[in-house]
């Protein structure tokens, strides 16, 4: 009779033989070994495919999935699961790494809180340099319920992303592609509102800054992901959640808007013409389908947040609000 494995750890791959190498030992040098790896590979092309099957090679417990075309992290992670047989699963990106006993804390965790769901790593980042950062309000907050561990997604504010989930939660809520950068970030939060109570562990994820990161450089990407609100809207519509929770995401969606116009006024100089005219299209699409009647007066009506009832007066309203807002800060800075 074939064994299933406690826990199956998924890492979607591309192009990232620099640091693979120790994304999969970390997880092969588990205190808990009850595991299998399931590395999915988004059709490298820098030589990461051969570290994979060198490793698979070495241990039974590494399952390879080859991706025909690339398709972005989300659906490689989908793939994974689809082959996965682990009661728990977790995803690993593929510069990042576990703490040895991530996987033991995690489970021993599980089957103190009989019933839960989705319990979150505790998270250290790894900047360029080596150094490590810890948020430690993000990583202690014990047992919360699902919802006030979405409430505190939203500006990821005392809470972390890195988690492992039941399959059952997995199953029910796969991995969103409606963009490549943040799409997760959907997954996260649906997964921490479908679970009536959410806990934290000691095992630590740690979590590489790489100059090369979409999420960290200057790209129209950092524009793109904030689409992600639109799908995350439908989609809590669809399950039924309350208008309170309508509220948190479209008051999310709203502040993003804003904030990609100032990424936009911070940064067009640095973008082609092309690109300029994608990222106000972008914002101008997002923000033709932000519902006003889930927005408190308070969020609306401050200074630089009317919608305005024209897409011109909107942007003259920011162009002035971002100028004013950078004269403010001269002048403070000028006065120290």
């Amino acid at each position: 009779m074939k064994h299933n494995p406690l826990v199956s750890v998924i890492v979607a791959v591309y192009n990232m033989k620099e640091h693979i190498r120790q994304c999969i030992e970390s997880v092969l040098r588990q205190s808990m070994t009850d595991l299998e790896l399931i590395l999915v590979d988004d059709v490298s092309t820098d030589g990461t495919a051969d570290i994979l099957r060198e490793y698979a090679n070495m241990d039974k417990r590494i399952r390879l999935v080859w991706r025909d075309e690339n398709g972005g992290a989300q659906l490689a992670r989908n793939a994974g699961v689809a082959i996965s047989s682990g009661q728990y699963i977790t995803t690993l990106d593929h510069d990042d790494f576990l703490s040895s006993n991530a996987l033991a804390c995690a489970v021993d965790t599980f089957r103190k809180h009989k019933g839960i769901q989705c319990i979150c790593f505790r998270e250290v980042r790894v900047l360029p340099n080596g150094t490590l950062l810890e948020h430690k309000e993000k990583n202690s907050f014990g047992l919360i319920s699902g919802e006030e561990a979405y409430r505190r997604s939203i500006g990821w504010t005392g809470i972390t992303g890195r988690m492992i989930v039941t399959r059952e939660l997995q199953v029910q809520y796969p991995f969103d592609n409606c963009e490549r950068v943040y799409g997760e970030d959907n997954t996260a939060q649906l997964q921490f509102l479908a679970s009536p109570l959410v806990a934290s562990c000691q095992g630590t994820y740690y979590h590489r800054l790489l100059d090369t990161s979409l999420s960290h450089k200057v790209s129209l990407n950092n524009i793109r992901g904030n689409i992600r609100y639109i799908n995350m809207k439908r989609q809590l519509r669809e399950h039924g959640y309350s208008n309170e929770v309508l509220r948190m995401n479209e008051t999310a969606f709203w502040g993003s808007i804003i904030s990609s116009y100032y990424y936009y006024h911070c940064y067009r100089h640095r973008f082609s013409q092309k690109e300029q005219q994608e990222a106000l299209y972008l914002i101008k699409y997002m923000r033709q389908q932000i519902d006003t009647t889930l927005l408190s007066p308070s969020t609306q009506w401050r200074p630089g947040y009317w919608k305005m009832p024209s897409w011109y007066l909107f942007r003259l309203q920011e162009e002035v609000y971002f100028m004013l807002r950078q004269l403010i800060k001269k002048d403070s800075h000028t006065m120290e």
